[in-house]
């Protein structure tokens, strides 16, 4: 499998309108669907931040590389592990589900800051190569003394998709599930780029979610229930 800046790039130019388009539907069929639609558009972000990593490496400018890198990791490492289960539970009526995906997202944002924020203000815990024709970005976490950091993956993955893995709405469940397979595969697969190829796979799935939007179900926003 090969990546690179067009790659990345095509991806964004291609998730951007998309993620607008999905916007422009869930406001009309149910709002409580919008930050789900917005996030092809963060994905198509995050891609463009990966775009500024390639570019980086062919000049060999080490700005260009950290600048990038840090763009796509506050993505990767904190952005999702809030957003995903927020617009989840955003989505939802049934007051249970929500205070997981409410919950889950709160966690998410202190693990997610505990991973993240280390790295800015220890840039030596960040070391970015190309292995394998895709991006690996080796980090230290302060979690590394005590758990290895497939555990720390797991935990990644159990906050994103608990919530989808719950949700009320069978098509965010399957779109849960493919996640949860593409995440496998790029463990099985592509283990030392994982971050960067699970991110790249996620991205492309993300366009389901404007098919989601079309489709959800009419809501009287006001009384907050499904027509």
């Amino acid at each position: 499998m090969c990546f690179s800046a067009p790659v990345s790039f095509a991806a964004s130019a291609l998730l951007l309108p998309a993620g607008f388009y999905g916007l422009r539907l869930a406001a009309q069929h149910n709002p409580r669907y919008l930050p789900l639609a917005a996030i092809p558009i963060a994905f198509g972000l995050q891609q463009a931040w990966e775009g500024l990593v390639w570019l980086g490496m062919e000049a060999h400018s080490s700005i260009e590389v950290r600048l990038g890198a840090f763009g796509f990791l506050a993505f990767a490492y904190w952005f999702w592990l809030f957003w995903a289960p927020w617009s989840v539970a955003f989505s939802e009526t049934n007051p249970i589900l929500q205070r997981i995906g409410w919950s889950l997202g709160a966690i998410g944002c202190v693990y997610g800051a505990l991973l993240y924020l280390p790295l800015v203000f220890q840039p030596d815990w960040l070391a970015i190569q190309i292995f394998h024709h895709s991006i690996e970005y080796n980090t230290r976490l302060i979690f590394d003394p005590w758990v290895s950091q497939e555990v720390d993956r797991l935990v990644y993955a159990l906050i994103i998709l608990t919530p989808f893995a719950l949700a009320s709405n069978p098509a965010l469940k399957g779109f849960g599930a493919m996640i949860a397979l593409s995440a496998i595969a790029s463990h099985w697969l592509l283990h030392q780029v994982f971050v960067s190829v699970w991110c790249f796979f996620a991205a492309i799935l993300s366009l389901l979610i404007v098919l989601i939007c079309q489709f959800s179900s009419p809501v009287n926003w006001k009384q907050g229930t499904v027509d």
